[in-house]
């Protein structure tokens, strides 16, 4: 049976889009799967990075065993701990970028003109360097930094901190929760913005002829249509929670005393310190599961409010 030469074309322009996908979808397998079935396979043996065939050695579940319970007394201590500051820095960030990308949300969705040059300028921490806006938050933290001279200068001399905000195990948390706050209101308020952009006005409108007052607007319109974009945004707070490692590394290195060591600190510690590859990908495979527990709790609950 002879194919239609439209079908003949179709076929040709499916085969182009495949050869156009063919080298990032073997880079993906050759590198990206290959890498995550390694890691997985790693999480059960005991190697130190040379010669998997000759010295590495089978765990089992030891290596969870080892940082989860009954294990090593320092690791564990140091995994649960680490986690908890995961934990602390993704609650607190919450807390502080969704009321406030949502308030400058509604802001620039209100401005008449300029409108674009605002977004720009709240979107830019996004685009900025990582690990170079670590490197200005650390120098503003500084012993000597923009905020210790500028309360000394104010003569609150009360809130100077000797050793710099990430020099003091009191105080170095707090620093690195403002720079997660900082790096996490743009991409939050452009979900927002754009949630408030496709709100029928006619909602407003009909509240308005109803008497609603602009709290009971708030409350009974905006904030659960809206729903979508705050669990968009819970989830991504959790998953750059526990991702947590660039940042920290440049302002602390996890320091003062194990201050701000995060899951991911620890296992870059355990991999590239102790050459505990096998220990590393149990870590990191713990928080994945972990995380993935969280978003799909995290799911159910907005759902459960709609």
């Amino acid at each position: 049976m002879a194919i239609s030469k439209r079908k003949m074309n179709r076929i040709k322009e499916n085969l182009t889009g495949y050869a156009f996908c063919l080298p990032g979808i073997v880079l993906f397998l050759c590198v990206g799967l290959y890498s995550v079935c390694f890691s997985i396979f790693l999480s059960f043996y005991n190697w130190s990075g040379v010669d998997f065939a000759g010295t590495a050695r089978f765990e089992g579940l030891n290596n969870f065993k080892n940082f989860l319970a009954n294990g090593n007394p320092i690791n564990t201590k140091l995994f649960w701990t680490g986690l908890l500051h995961n934990l602390e820095i993704g609650a607190l960030t919450m807390v502080f970028v969704i009321p406030i990308a949502m308030v400058l949300a509604y802001v620039v969705t209100n401005i008449k003109r300029g409108a674009g040059f605002y977004r720009t300028i709240y979107f830019l921490p996004m685009v900025a360097s990582g690990v170079g806006i670590s490197y200005v938050w650390k120098g503003l933290f500084g012993a000597k930094g923009f905020l210790n001279t500028m309360f000394d200068t104010l003569g609150l001399d009360f809130l100077v901190v000797k050793q710099g905000m990430l020099g003091d195990p009191k105080t170095a948390l707090i620093g690195v929760v403002v720079t997660c706050i900082w790096s996490g209101i743009p991409g939050t308020l452009m979900l927002y913005y754009a949630g408030l952009s496709n709100i029928d006005n006619t909602y407003y409108e009909a509240a308005e002829i109803d008497g609603a007052s602009k709290v009971q607007m708030l409350l009974k319109i905006t904030w659960p249509l809206l729903k979508p974009m705050t669990m968009i945004t819970v989830i991504q707070q959790l998953n750059g929670a526990f991702q947590m490692f660039e940042n920290i590394w440049v302002l602390t290195g996890g320091g003062p005393g194990g201050a701000t060591d995060v899951v991911g600190t620890l296992i870059y510690t355990a991999a590239f310190e102790d050459a505990a590859y096998g220990r590393a990908s149990a870590m990191g495979w713990s928080v994945f599961l972990l995380t993935a527990v969280l978003s799909v709790i995290s799911i159910r609950g907005f759902k459960s409010d709609t």
